[in-house]
């Protein structure tokens, strides 16, 4: 059984890495066969694709769910590209007088007190924007559950509103959706509207993006394609659950056809030139900075997006996945480098949620495989195991800050069933050594 076991584990990762190995070249001419090819490798059914190339607007589909059929109005969560929509809420704000970027949050939220070496700090909207406020990664995992009806934008800034920060704020580069959520607070505060009202009525509609909306609970979620999630070596349907009060960091709903428009007004509208970048930080009002282009992922629990554009606005590709991950990286990367000039090449490409179900799957065949090992006998060692692997599983959350109710909405369908053979494997180890001793 034990050898059975060991083969059909080196059998199925020799398949798994022989399909996601492909040696062809790709050029302009064929980048449908591009997306194609990567879609097919990594079990996306759904992608769709803005470019910009010059004065062209080109758009690229695919779609193999069953049922399903897309096209340039097909809508798709943004994910933290919806960070950029945010930001520019903020710029104009600033333009307008109503705002400095040196403000700090306190001036417009009086009970936001972050706490640094046990005494309050000052963050300012600068250090939101650039990530560098000090607010620690995991709070995502802070989040409330719920729509409109059942959570807030206030709710949601309230969790962290006196969170010891990781350092001082404006020293250090550390990325946490939630820096977005206050400023878009901040953005209530000041004009007086619900967030996304202001960025409808000023952003939305200066851009034309006239299709596009924010996910609330007016909104009709069967506009949106459905979401899928990695798991068992394919992705599936997931209804991911809503965080309303994270909607300025990830919930503006959009297609290709108004973000081929956004791309052109970005470029036009963003004075990306003036933005306070040093070498440690290159992140700015929703977009990481580099010489010759501007770009940002995003991924919710179950759509993905990538936009890159160049500084001299002449290209700009945005993909949208109906699976998270980092699919719509690689095809972005790889069209915008064909519109370069630059052949693409896929190679062995692994997409980090497939690497993720893939290891899944493969401890939780080894927690049998090891139970299948194991002999009796060993007493003392079936008890230290059983005591270190629980007290891994109890302690894990209090020393990572990331709850496990946060890995099951975000991590592969898998791994919920590495948890349960993991926890299986330490009760029997338990059951096991109290059957010896008595």
């Amino acid at each position: 059984m034990r050898r059975i076991l060991l083969a059909a584990i080196a059998i199925i990762t020799g398949i798994f890495f022989v399909l996601h190995y492909d040696s062809k070249e790709y050029t302009v001419e064929n980048e449908q066969d591009f997306i194609n090819a990567i879609c097919k490798m990594t079990g996306n059914k759904t992608v769709a694709v803005g470019i910009i190339d010059g004065d062209k607007d080109i758009f690229l589909e695919y779609c193999s769910a069953r049922g399903q059929t897309v096209d340039r109005h097909t809508m798709f969560e943004l994910g933290s590209t919806t960070k950029a929509f945010t930001g520019l809420g903020i710029l104009k704000l600033e333009r307008e007088g109503l705002i400095k970027d040196d403000d700090p949050v306190t001036k417009y939220i009086s009970w936001f007190k972050p706490q640094y070496k046990g005494s309050d700090v000052v963050i300012t909207i600068n250090q939101l924007m650039n990530h560098s406020s000090g607010i620690p990664v995991y709070t995502i995992s802070l989040l409330p559950e719920g729509d409109e009806k059942k959570t807030s934008l206030e709710e949601t800034v309230k969790k962290i509103s006196n969170i010891k920060l990781n350092n001082a704020p404006g020293e250090v580069y550390n990325y946490a959706t939630i820096n977005y959520d206050v400023l878009a607070l901040i953005i209530e505060k000041v004009t007086g509207q619900k967030y996304e009202d202001y960025i409808t009525d000023t952003v939305l509609h200066e851009a034309e993006m006239s299709e596009s909306f924010f996910r609330t609970k007016e909104s009709d979620p069967e506009r949106i394609i459905p979401g899928r999630k990695a798991g068992f070596f394919g992705t599936w349907k997931y209804n991911a659950p809503t965080y309303y009060g994270n909607t300025a960091a990830g919930y503006l709903v959009s297609n290709t056809s108004d973000l081929v428009k956004w791309m052109r007004y970005a470029s036009k509208n963003i004075p990306f030139a003036s933005f306070p970048v040093t070498d440690s930080n290159i992140y700015y009002a929703g977009w990481y900075l580099y010489p010759k282009t501007i770009f940002h992922g995003g991924n919710n629990p179950n759509f993905g997006t990538q936009v890159v554009i160049s500084r001299d606005s002449k290209l700009g590709v945005f993909v949208l996945s109906a699976t998270a991950g980092d699919v719509a990286v690689k095809i972005a990367d790889g069209l915008y480098g064909m519109h370069s000039g630059y052949p693409a090449k896929i190679g062995l490409y692994i997409s980090i949620h497939e690497l993720e179900d893939f290891l899944f799957v493969m401890i939780s065949l080894l927690i049998l495989y090891i139970s299948l090992l194991l002999k009796y006998k060993h007493r003392r060692i079936l008890l230290c195991a059983g005591i270190v692997i629980l007290a891994g599983v109890i302690l894990f959350p209090l020393i990572s800050h990331f709850s496990y109710r946060f890995f099951f909405v975000w991590m592969p369908f898998s791994f919920v069933t590495m948890m349960i053979a993991l926890l299986a494997f330490t009760v029997w180890l338990l059951i096991q050594t109290i059957r010896q001793i008595t």
